[in-house]
């Protein structure tokens, strides 16, 4: 009786853990349904619950490039119940384009695992009289009026790309930002725009139907799903070369052993071959090789490192 009685009145000290034990895992996706972030999540995470054994609920939290959902996963108590998609826009751009971000993203972050990446390219409309990137140049140069070039938002990676381009060749390429990849596309298909740079993940429906063509990728490699089309550094611009990454991460202080935990499940599953052929289906691509926690803190480290410079040629102010 005594022993049972002892039970007992552990019984509520034990219930938080048990509870916490079996309550689903948020995974916070800080963009709304069918970018990047949310397909790399909804290809992944499905794998991931099999392989925790738990269940991961996909919560969608878009605005602000991101930094909203982003904010909500450094304020999220380290218990790994919270986690979320970490992605170049909120962790790369808003650190060097925001006076104060709500969030450091080395320091109130425990960065898990590089899930996907997704390379750039330079779009214009099937009809359009420029067939290479010569083609483009040349009319960027030469004609009074220049060129327009349509990103995703000031400050993306692809609004620095494209001011990249124009201090390499001395182009004239005038910035136009749009809130996403589909109102721009809508625009370059209209006629309003004279050419789109994007990430290639949502964009591989009107490159397959023929509505548009790409001029170029920054991948570093040819990308497979756009055969013929070269990269940059081919075409002698290397310093074009990056890309949108898409990972996952946690608050700060999340314990070791789940990271690296879910660090070795992440790169098992995006190893898989079937995994791999749906990425790439969707303009993605795991890591060429699977890194650590400590490679992926490094890669997210090194964005401002390469970026920064070019946040301040292009005049961008926070």
């Amino acid at each position: 009786m005594r022993a049972l009685i002892a039970l007992l009145l552990t019984l509520p000290l034990l219930a938080p853990g048990l509870a916490a034990a079996q309550s689903p895992i948020r995974m916070i996706v800080p963009f709304a349904p069918g970018g990047a972030s949310d397909t790399t999540a909804r290809l992944v995470v499905p794998a991931l619950a099999t392989a925790l054994g738990r269940v991961i609920i996909i919560e969608n939290r878009p605005g602000a490039g991101g930094m909203l959902g982003a904010e909500a996963i450094a304020r999220a108590v380290p218990d790994g119940l919270t986690l979320g998609i970490s992605n170049t826009s909120p962790h790369g751009i808003v650190p060097l384009t925001q006076e104060k971000p709500p969030y450091d993203s080395d320091r109130d972050f425990t960065h898990i695992v590089l899930v996907a990446e997704t390379p750039t390219v330079l779009l214009v409309p099937t009809a359009s009289r420029f067939r290479s990137m010569a083609d483009y140049l040349r009319a960027a140069e030469s004609w009074h009026q220049g060129l327009t070039f349509a990103s995703t938002g000031v400050g993306s990676l692809q609004h620095l790309q494209g001011e990249l381009l124009a201090r390499l060749t001395g182009a004239r390429l005038t910035h136009v930002p749009y809130r996403g990849t589909g109102p721009a596309l809508q625009d370059l298909l209209g006629g309003q725009l004279d050419s789109l740079l994007t990430p290639l993940a949502g964009t591989t429906a009107p490159l397959a139907n023929g509505q548009v063509r790409a001029l170029a990728v920054s991948s570093a490699e040819p990308f497979p799903g756009l055969p013929g089309v070269p990269t940059y550094a081919a075409l002698g611009y290397p310093q074009l070369t990056a890309t949108s990454w898409t990972g996952i991460s946690g608050p700060r202080g999340l314990p070791p052993a789940l990271v690296a935990r879910i660090n070795a499940m992440t790169n098992r599953i995006t190893a898989d071959p079937e995994v791999a052929r749906r990425l790439e289906a969707a303009g993605l691509y795991p890591p060429a090789r699977p890194l650590d926690a400590a490679g992926f803190q490094q890669v997210v480290a090194d964005f401002a490192i390469a970026w920064g410079p070019v946040v301040k040629a292009a005049g961008i102010q926070p």
